[in-house]
């Protein structure tokens, strides 16, 4: 409705020369550079009587790309926001309207008008990104100045970003601030995923079956340099930390989703002739993967990536750059020696003997692992791993990360800068 966010502040003897109803019906609507098709539009302003209140409009719209009521109200202040609240039963963005072109339009409006840009409350039941459903989505944001900003500049506070859907929930907010002396803005998310079924989710977000299952948890923060519309690889930071469990990685090609073709460890059967061919032939399956990651400036770097499973330890440390898609990692893999349930059962008909032998291979059980071991380095583009076997002595202590206990994951910190 660009007539009402053009007259925001529109002086109160204004408003009698605008209409009170618009009817549209078109097969096709062109607002800024985007498209909308199959178009009704029933457009009402309603006066307001109260002295501290704008002119309110509501929109009743129905078209191929978004269905429902929008409300919105004008502000009686010169130079103040208006508020614009949403109900869609359905929202569809497509790639002109979510690509760097969109982002760009973005930035340039806020800077250009600063705080009158509406507050937003917005809720849509089923939420498509890119062809991709995303199930409900619910945002509240509101723009105000930004504090020691010679340029008067606004920024925006995110207070509610809640995306639902059988997969998992997504509960985030932020801010969209001014870098200090600089013509540039950051936007700055912390956030919590709440994982129901992973494999799902990254069959949901475009990866295809590239997983099994997996319930968990991903927390944490980023920030990167532009618009929140514009994932920007080069300028990303920020702090996760991953806590999943019972998932098993599946057989993928290298196109389907390169970073976790880095953690499901596909590149080591298929290089070296290795003790753990059985391990990894049919995708790993794993009971517990916790990792803490620091991101700056688009690389990625952690020192306790942790996969359990049930005939081995897997452990990694080192770096993977997001943007040029590379890494270089140091993998330890340490068999899992569970001889002991079996002593355990036999201590039930002959308790000396049995509780013996448990006592034995509980006391061996460090040493044994050590010594069944192997390292490796993994380096070169995700595509393409290449894959160095590492020499270790008989007992050379095993890096802390793929100890018995391991390092747990750290909690995220709150900036991302």
């Amino acid at each position: 409705m660009p007539a009402a966010v053009a007259n925001a502040a529109a002086p109160a003897d204004d408003s009698a020369w605008l209409p009170h109803a618009v009817q549209l019906t078109t097969p096709e609507l062109l607002i800024g550079g985007r498209r909308l098709s199959g178009v009704a539009l029933e457009l009402q302003r309603q006066a307001s009587a109260a002295a501290d209140a704008g002119d309110a409009w509501r929109a009743q719209l129905q078209a191929d790309q978004a269905t429902g009521t929008l409300d919105y109200r004008e502000a009686r202040t010169a130079g103040a926001p208006g508020r614009l609240r949403a109900q869609l039963s359905r929202l569809s963005l497509p790639d002109e309207v979510a690509g760097p072109a969109a982002a760009d339009a973005v930035a340039r409006l806020a800077d250009q008008a600063g705080p009158v840009l509406p507050a937003l409350d917005i809720e849509v039941a089923d939420f498509e990104l890119r062809g991709r459903k995303l199930g409900a989505l619910a945002l509240q944001a509101a723009n105000r100045p930004a504090p020691n900003d010679p340029a008067g500049r606004s920024e925006w506070q995110l207070t509610r970003l809640r995306l639902k859907n059988a997969d998992a929930t997504l509960n985030a907010d932020g801010r969209w601030e001014t870098v200090p002396g600089q013509a540039r803005r950051r936007m700055v998310l912390v956030f919590e995923l709440d994982v129901a079924n992973g494999g799902a989710l990254l069959e949901r977000l475009g990866f295809g079956k590239v997983l099994r299952g997996t319930t968990g948890t991903l927390a944490g923060t980023l920030g990167w340099d532009g618009s929140p519309l514009a994932f920007d690889l080069p300028s990303l930071g920020g702090r996760l930390a991953l806590d999943m469990q019972g998932g098993q990685f599946l057989q993928m090609d290298p196109g389907a989703a390169r970073l976790l073709g880095v953690m499901s460890l596909q590149a080591l059967p298929r290089r070296l002739l290795l003790d753990f061919r059985d391990v990894f032939q049919q995708g790993f399956a794993f009971d517990a993967a916790t990792a803490s990651v620091l991101i700056t400036r688009g690389v990625a770097s952690t020192e306790n990536l942790r996969l359990r499973g049930l005939q081995a330890l897997v452990a990694m440390a080192g770096t993977a750059d997001i943007g040029r898609e590379t890494q270089d990692l140091h993998v330890v893999v340490v068999p899992e020696l569970n001889a002991g349930s079996a002593s355990l059962a036999y201590a039930a008909v002959n308790p000396a003997v049995g509780l013996g032998a448990f006592i034995g291979q509980w006391l061996l059980r460090e040493p044994l692992r050590q010594a069944s071991a192997r390292e490796f380095r993994v380096t070169g583009h995700w595509d393409a791993p290449k894959v160095e076997r590492l020499e270790r002595g008989l007992l050379d202590p095993l890096p802390a990360s793929a100890s018995a206990r391991g390092d747990a994951p750290s909690a995220p910190s709150s900036t991302a800068r």
